[in-house]
């Protein structure tokens, strides 16, 4: 669990009760996830993101929630996700890599813990996978045609992409038994070590690009970005013919 400070402390504390006003007794939990339960989490950059899983009776009413949005976006705190326990139990077969993902780090800031014994199935993992790499890989065909070549068009690209891939790559490791790091550089590049199709060397270059708004010159940005293309192109495919 990540050492966050008493102000962000107080903050989770101000929107649990927030919620269990607004709600009361058809409140089932509330649940933080993300970065704010690893070492990733950094002080007026990071978002605190949270499950509230509410009765049937009290997700029809999340126009409660309204008047508070305005004093929570002023603390950082994103756009909460309400689910029902219904819905969670009914949407591991469509969602399975959120799920996960949520799995991976979370602490249960009151209530019952949802997904603690949420069970996920590996197919459901891996066509998910699939599905995501297939939809990310046309994107970035689409954003590269848009770039037209320009440096700053391709450092934004490979800036705006690379972390997205973070939670297809953890559950990844997970399909293939591997252990998963907390933070996301290096679930990205432990995925480059795993998979064949994907090189370790490329994948720094473009988290370099990312962190440190390294330059480069065009020709050798726009390489990048084929080859960038190119690998998880063959990545999916390779997804594509995994078996358990």
């Amino acid at each position: 669990m990540s050492s966050i400070s008493e102000k962000i402390e107080r903050t989770i504390k101000q929107f649990s009760e927030d919620i269990q006003n607004t709600f009361g007794g058809e409140l089932i939990s509330i649940i933080l996830y993300g970065s704010a339960v690893n070492e990733e989490f950094i002080p007026k950059k990071s978002d605190l993101n949270f499950l509230v899983v509410l009765a049937s009776k009290g997700i029809e009413k999340i126009d409660r929630v309204h008047t508070l949005f305005p004093k929570w976006t002023k603390k950082r705190i994103a756009l909460p996700l309400f689910l029902t326990r219904e819905y969670i139990q009914a949407s591991t077969d469509s969602y399975p890599i959120e799920f996960f993902n949520m799995q991976c780090g979370y602490r249960v800031i009151m209530g019952e813990d949802v997904l603690k014994n949420l069970s996920l199935k590996k197919e459901d993992i891996r066509l998910q996978c699939e599905r995501e790499l297939k939809g990310k890989l046309l994107q970035l065909r689409q954003v590269f045609i848009m770039t037209k070549g320009q440096s700053k068009a391709l450092k934004t690209l490979i800036s705006q992409s690379i972390v997205t891939f973070t939670s297809i790559f953890r559950a990844l490791l997970y399909l293939r038994g591997k252990e998963i790091p907390r933070e996301k550089q290096e679930v990205i590049l432990a995925a480059c070590r795993e998979f064949s199709e994907i090189e370790e060397a490329l994948f720094s270059e473009l988290l370099d690009i990312k962190n440190t708004g390294k330059k480069g010159s065009k020709e050798q940005l726009k390489t990048h970005v084929q080859n960038y293309i190119a690998q998880i192109q063959a990545l999916s495919e390779s997804v594509d013919q995994m078996k358990f």
